[in-house]
């Protein structure tokens, strides 16, 4: 997933099996849903192949629902647009290049009709998927309900997708103590006590210049194939469960205001950072 994974349980003795499970975790998902791993089911899924696993088949179920609850805006098919943009290899290897792709304006599948569930398995009737954000939402959803029974204390971060539970702050009230990453010498938009889960996605990092000169990032408009033209740079989002927070996080970015007042009708509180001036809150 190229990114850390920060993760902290409150716990009498070390908790070496939990670290370990979690790694574990990660890894397993990395394997089904990579698109820079050739051997993974993602990838045999956009050659073609018919994919049975169950946890596979939930993400795919589960990028559909977000593409509906978004009104359309999180689009799981924009792999060859994002390709096209010149992310086809992991940002490590982008950010060594001088320059890479050519963003031009295509067709995003729907999804409704692209992925196809058949005999127990899914294929692809059109395009090629690439799940991202939505999977690290999930896994540290899924990494909280693996500690949750013996460590009830416990927080995971992945790269700005986090979840906690319990917690004491200094205060000692309820909740662990979180700050969202600052624009360079500001203070955080927020900082503050939280359980639950937050979300937050940003074209600051992952940018990179194009063949022409000019600049692009990785969040493709599935309503033009290109990257997204927003007032924001950056949108974070809480939510019951991270694989949420992260759709909303990027839907929101990508479409602008009219969805974040979408996000804040559904009950998930939003705050937006604009490319130049104030922040604002959803919801």
């Amino acid at each position: 997933m190229n990114t850390d994974i920060d993760l902290i349980v409150e716990a009498a003795a070390r908790p070496v099996s939990a670290f370990l499970g979690v790694r574990l975790l990660f890894e397993q998902q990395e394997e089904r849903f990579s698109r820079f791993r050739p051997s993974s089911l993602l990838s045999a899924l956009n050659a073609g192949v018919t994919v049975y696993d169950a946890f596979f088949i939930e993400a795919c179920h589960m990028a559909l629902d977000a593409h509906a609850f978004t009104g359309d805006i999180f689009n799981p098919m924009v792999l060859p647009a994002l390709v096209q943009a010149g992310y086809g290899v992991s940002f490590d290897e982008l950010s060594e290049s001088a320059a890479a792709g050519a963003p031009m304006a295509s067709l995003v599948p729907d999804p409704r009709d692209a992925i196809v569930f058949v005999g127990g398995g899914v294929r692809l009737r059109s395009g090629q998927m690439d799940l991202g954000g939505i999977i690290k939402g999930w896994t540290v959803d899924l990494g909280i309900g693996l500690l949750a029974r013996d460590y009830p204390d416990a927080f995971i971060n992945a790269g700005g997708d986090l979840r906690c539970c319990g917690g004491e702050d200094a205060t000692g009230g309820s909740g662990w103590l979180v700050a969202v990453d600052p624009r360079a010498g500001e203070a955080p938009p927020w900082e503050g006590a939280m359980t639950g889960a937050l979300a937050t996605s940003t074209t600051r990092k992952r940018r990179w210049t194009t063949a022409s000169g000019g600049s692009a990032h990785h969040l493709i408009d599935p309503r033009t194939g290109t990257p997204a033209e927003s007032p924001f740079d950056q949108v974070s989002c809480w939510a019951t469960e991270t694989w949420r927070a992260e759709v909303w996080a990027k839907a929101v970015l990508i479409g602008g205001e009219s969805v974040g007042w979408q996000a804040a009708s559904a009950g998930v509180r939003v705050l937006a950072i604009p490319v130049a001036g104030e922040a604002q809150w959803f919801g």
